[in-house]
């Protein structure tokens, strides 16, 4: 079955992402209000419907049937825009998963406390891994997840490292985190309690905020002679 999304404003995303999911044959419906843009998309993605209109008003989601759609995206320019759509979409169309965009991201929590709950914001987002990269030098990526409350982050084990050798069963990591996945290679491993890690894995990791610099601490210790 071909899934439906929807994508509401945007430029440069709406682009992106329609070209993205009509390579995954998904049904993509996109609702702009510029009416140059739209005929630029009119040309560009054919296979895709395309309505020149404001992505906020009931009557248009209703034209469109909506009702029927698996995602929508909101990507308009205004925070308060995108969560009328969100809302409207959710709660009056019930589409099946709603995914809001905001600039702002004081308006991350306020968006979740109205009840959208799948809120993005990239500002929140590049910032606080900035920021993590910054304080924890021993990680090479972090992604933030649910509003930071989990950490996605990548860890090199070194060949001096305490883990180094170890299997996963016996390094004694805090309850609120995992190695996810190790990559070796080039390839990945699905890690099992028996899985050795080996000098210059790299470990995918899962943290909780409170737990993720012991976390660190764990799979970067040095062995001292």
């Amino acid at each position: 079955m071909r899934h439906k999304v929807v994508i509401v404003g945007g430029r440069k995303k709406a682009r992106f992402l329609t070209q993205s999911f009509l390579k995954k044959n998904m049904d993509v419906t996109i609702i702009n209000d510029s009416e140059m843009f739209c005929e630029e998309l009119v040309h560009e993605f054919p296979q895709a419907t395309i309505a020149c209109a404001d992505g906020t008003k009931p009557f248009i989601f209703e034209d469109l049937s909506i009702e029927s759609s698996d995602y929508l995206i909101a990507l308009m320019p205004n925070d308060a825009d995108n969560l009328i759509a969100s809302q409207i979409a959710k709660h009056q169309f019930k589409v099946k998963k709603v995914f809001c965009t905001v600039n702002n991201p004081i308006n991350v929590e306020i968006f979740k406390k109205l009840g959208v709950s799948n809120v993005i914001s990239s500002t929140y987002i590049v910032s606080n891994m900035i920021e993590q990269l910054v304080v924890l030098e021993k990680i090479e990526n972090y992604v933030p997840i649910e509003s930071g409350k989990i950490g996605l982050f990548e860890v090199i084990v070194s060949s001096k490292a305490y883990v180094c050798s170890k299997a996963i069963m016996d390094i004694h990591l805090p309850k609120q985190a995992i190695i996810a996945c190790i990559i070796r290679h080039g390839e990945s491993i699905i890690p099992k309690g028996d899985t050795i890690v080996l000098s210059n894995d790299k470990c995918i990791v899962l943290a909780s905020e409170q737990d993720k610099a012991l976390t660190i601490d764990v799979l970067t210790k040095v062995v001292t002679v």
